[in-house]
């Protein structure tokens, strides 16, 4: 019999090739798969900070407006605090430091603006210092999560469509109420 080594050689070597080149491919792909799902996480945790921030700030607003129409010190919050202390933990877990610290900072200000509310009357000119510092906060965490996440384009100037403060929107009093 005779064996025609070339013949063996190179089918063999095709067949490792391709062998190779699936485990490579996979590996490749896999690695892929996984960068893009930590991507996925990272940017849905830094969306969930935005969110539940805001929603943190109107119930601050409310917070506010309460503790205008009683004495200092006698305002009891109602905010809800869980799905905040879910955001940060999610972001904790999931984003890297520099984002984290940032999320972090903006419950420091959250922190501050709530005690302020809870233990001194305030006006309505301390709310929107109040107000402002934790919306800088968190244009500051937009900034630090869109360069670490690579997200193209610009960074936004702000976060929201709120007339400025000074704005006459503001001191415009409100319309009668219906049948008043």
């Amino acid at each position: 019999m005779n064996i025609d080594w070339t013949f063996i050689a190179t089918t063999s070597s095709a067949a490792l090739t391709t062998l190779l080149g699936v485990v490579a491919g996979s590996f490749v792909s896999n690695r892929t798969q996984r960068g893009q799902r930590s991507w996925e996480r990272q940017t849905d945790a830094c969306a969930q900070v935005l969110r539940e921030s805001a929603a943190i700030l109107v119930a601050l607003a409310r917070l506010a407006k309460e503790t205008r129409a009683q004495p200092a010190g006698t305002t009891v919050s109602a905010v809800d605090w869980r799905p905040w202390n879910d955001a940060l933990a999610v972001v904790s877990l999931v984003a890297d430091h520099e984002v984290a610290h940032s999320a972090h900072s903006i419950d420091e200000e959250i922190w501050r603006t709530h005690i302020a509310l809870t233990r001194e009357a305030s006006t309505q000119d301390q709310w929107f210092a109040l107000r402002d510092r934790i919306e800088g906060r968190r244009r500051s965490f937009t900034e630090v999560a869109r360069r670490r996440l690579a997200v193209p384009g610009p960074i936004p100037r702000r976060l929201h469509g709120r007339p400025d403060p000074r704005d006459p929107v503001w001191v415009q009093p409100e319309p009668p109420s219906p049948g008043g």
